[in-house]
């Protein structure tokens, strides 16, 4: 629980950098290694967490999904 909980807080961070900072193309490429390692292992886990709702893991997908988004996003604005 506390390796998902610092995963959260890790990605809300994360998101704040990439939404409101100027992108530089180092950070984006260490983001996306770290989205392309950990969001499938988080969303894995989401699903099959027997204690959150349907709403919840809903919720969490959505999320771990818009934030990989603003990764490919600053990924194209790099090129």
């Amino acid at each position: 629980m506390r390796r998902l909980v610092v995963t959260c807080v890790f990605l809300m961070f994360l998101c704040l950098c990439v939404s409101s900072c100027a992108l530089n193309k180092d950070f984006v490429v260490g983001v996306d290694g770290y989205t392309q390692v950990i969001l499938p292992e988080y969303k894995a886990y989401v699903e099959k967490d027997p204690a959150l709702s349907q709403e919840s893991k809903r919720i969490r997908t959505q999320t771990a999904d818009r934030f990989q988004k603003l990764v490919d996003e600053a990924k194209e604005q790099e090129k």
